[in-house]
């Protein structure tokens, strides 16, 4: 993109929404260890590797991610009932609008 953005003009503002690793960790820094892994893979063994909301309103979407439905930062955990396949998109989204930890 012109000017060293990575966000064409429509998606400029996520820049500032998305920091890169070196700012706010990497997966191990952040809490995402082996054992996230093998959790991450049960969930979307569970899941059968559709996004959930969608799963529930009859649609098939392929799942690639795994969410905390209650964000860790507003005191959600890594129990299996607090964790749901997700699409990428929509996975962005919604971590976008959920609150910052204070």
């Amino acid at each position: 993109m012109p000017g060293g953005s990575s966000y064409c003009s429509k998606h400029k503002a996520d820049e500032i929404k998305w920091k890169p690793d070196a700012v706010r960790g990497n997966r191990h820094a952040r809490g995402y260890d082996n054992a996230w892994v093998k959790r991450r893979e049960r969930i979307m063994l569970r899941d059968c590797g559709l996004y959930q909301p969608c799963r529930r309103a009859n649609r098939v979407t392929i799942a690639i991610e795994v969410d905390h439905v209650v964000p860790k930062a507003q005191g959600g955990t890594d129990d299996d009932s607090n964790l749901q396949s997700i699409c990428k998109a929509c996975h962005k989204d919604k971590t976008a609008r959920e609150p910052k930890a204070r």
